[in-house]
């Protein structure tokens, strides 16, 4: 069988692994593909369990991720072009809390690759990942390895730093997320990662500092800082992101402000859109009714929806019925 035939049969075994990765043939079948030298087979693999979150197989995804990684840069490059491997076994060991010392390598792993015109960075969400990882560990000097990471070249790996420096909850972990805030950064990821990190860690001071940023001049920013203060469900959210809807003139930042509003789920939120919905002009109402659909899901809320659209029937979309 030629080498590309043998890697589709591989891959078609391990997708009878994945519908039942219990059955007696599937652990011989994933050590097998753990200990494959294609790195597609391997991914496929750690994918499987990973998602199923299968304990028996931590020794078999450390030594591959030890051998992908190589001994240099260029044999990392030839044995696992993209990082597919190495990203989907420091996901699966992720998944399976794993504390061991990979994650410091894997950390600390770039991973340049040709394109068209120069180099690509593969790994920078294996960064991100081994991030988590460590902070799952939870090493004396992690803050210290994380703020490096809030440094890096490639924003997927910084966003990855923030999510990780709110995992840890040490002392100081708010500090550089907050930091971080002031000083910007030409990706709306990290930011994002630093502001949902911010309301996880100090919610009372976060949501004021963070609704600052509802005011700022990049809309993206501003949408950011929106769409986490809605997510964290903290009350205090509600009056910032009420007034900047009101202040704002920029049409693109009004409708995510005002999903932002309905995502707190508070009585307060629900009334003000509601009220929108039967008094606004067209286009806020609008944008009402498309934030209130959050509340589909509950009886109560959307028969007053539905009542309110008795009032303006224009309004009403397809699959409710305002007759």
């Amino acid at each position: 069988m030629s080498a590309r035939g043998d890697l589709e049969a591989t891959l078609a075994r391990l997708a009878v692994v994945w519908a039942d990765p219990l059955s007696p043939a599937a652990a011989d079948e994933l050590r097998r593909a753990l200990g494959n030298r294609s790195n597609l087979i391997v991914a496929r693999a750690a994918e499987i369990v990973g998602e199923w979150e299968l304990p028996g197989y931590v020794p078999e995804l450390v030594t591959a991720f030890d051998w992908f990684m190589g001994s240099e840069s260029a044999s990392a490059i030839r044995r696992d072009p993209t990082c597919a491997a190495k990203l989907a076994l420091a996901e699966a060991l992720v998944a399976l809390d794993y504390d061991g010392g990979l994650f410091e390598r894997g950390i600390a792993h770039v991973q340049p690759e040709p394109v068209w015109g120069g180099t690509e960075d593969t790994a920078a969400r294996l960064r991100a990942v081994c991030a988590l990882g460590l902070a799952r560990a939870n090493p004396p000097d992690v803050l210290l390895r994380l703020a490096t990471l809030l440094a890096d070249q490639e924003a997927d790996a910084r966003a990855g730093a923030a999510y990780a420096i709110a995992r840890v909850a040490r002392p100081g972990a708010a500090a550089l997320l907050w930091y971080k805030t002031l000083v910007g950064d030409d990706h709306i990821l990290p930011l994002q990662a630093c502001f949902a990190g911010l309301l996880a860690l100090e919610p009372v001071a976060a949501v004021l500092h963070i609704g600052g940023f509802l005011h700022s001049p990049i809309v993206a920013v501003a949408e950011a800082a929106a769409s986490e203060l809605g997510a964290s469900r903290l009350p205090a959210a509600g009056p910032l992101l009420r007034e900047a809807w009101d202040l704002t003139r920029e049409p693109t930042l009004r409708r995510p402000l005002l999903a932002a509003v309905a995502h707190l789920r508070d009585e307060e939120g629900f009334a003000f859109l509601l009220n929108l919905l039967l008094q606004g002009q067209e286009r806020d109402a609008r944008d009402a009714l498309a934030a209130l659909a959050v509340y589909r899901d509950d009886a109560r809320h959307w028969r007053k929806v539905e009542r309110a659209l008795l009032r303006r029937p224009e309004l009403a979309p397809r699959g409710i019925d305002a007759s």
